[in-house]
């Protein structure tokens, strides 16, 4: 690993290879949540939107982006 970036990178493949709803999925999500920054967050936004509504998995990518914010600056300002 070089950086955050492949660490990131990594876990998402990680997710994408596990079954739909699976242990796997739900860990992958959660070790996006503590490896944190704007990255992880966006990767987690994008499992959030394509999950079914109100399931395990975007109940776990709630979370998740609850400790990747925790990672960020409060009052920073977005790179947008």
């Amino acid at each position: 690993m070089k950086n955050h970036k492949d660490v990131v990178t990594l876990l998402h493949q990680i997710f994408l290879s596990a079954g739909t709803g699976s242990n796997k999925q739900l860990e992958a999500v959660r070790a996006l949540g503590r490896a944190g920054g704007p990255q992880a967050a966006q990767v987690i936004e994008q499992i959030y939107r394509e999950a079914f509504s109100g399931s395990a998995l975007q109940m776990a990518c709630v979370a998740a982006l609850g400790e990747a914010a925790r990672g960020c600056a409060a009052g920073a300002e977005d790179s947008e």
